[in-house]
């Protein structure tokens, strides 16, 4: 009968120490992505700061589209075209590819590696 009753208890104390160890560790990663570069780009989307790409192409003209409000937003033959229209439209604000077609998104990427960070603030938020 003394053996249940340690038994219990044991179990008892485990729960609540394992649910006061999820409590500090929710509040940890939370605190983490509020000050983490996560954090940084979901406030500048909510903010409307950053805008995030869809990009589709049609012979040799890149389109990008706002990957929420689906509204156009810029175009050109390659990534410093595209930079220099956004910035041009949106001088106040960022950009980043998010998705659309895979080649032209692969291309995009591709070409900003080529120009260097340059022109990372159209593929990074702040």
């Amino acid at each position: 009968m003394n053996f249940i009753i340690d038994f219990i208890s044991f179990l008892l104390d485990a729960v609540f120490i394992g649910t006061l160890v999820w409590f500090a560790f929710t509040w940890a990663v939370a605190r983490h992505l509020e000050s983490s570069h996560v954090g940084t780009i979901v406030r500048d989307l909510d903010e409307e700061r950053l805008i995030p790409l869809t990009v589709e192409v049609d012979l040799d003209q890149y389109f990008c589209y706002n990957s929420i409000t689906k509204a156009f937003v810029c175009q050109g033959r390659n990534l410093k075209e595209i930079v220099e229209r956004f910035k041009q439209r949106y001088p106040d604000k960022s950009a980043a590819i998010y998705d659309g077609d895979e080649t032209a998104v692969r291309t995009l990427k591709h070409q900003l590696k080529e120009l260097g960070e340059n022109f990372s603030s159209v593929g990074r938020a702040s």
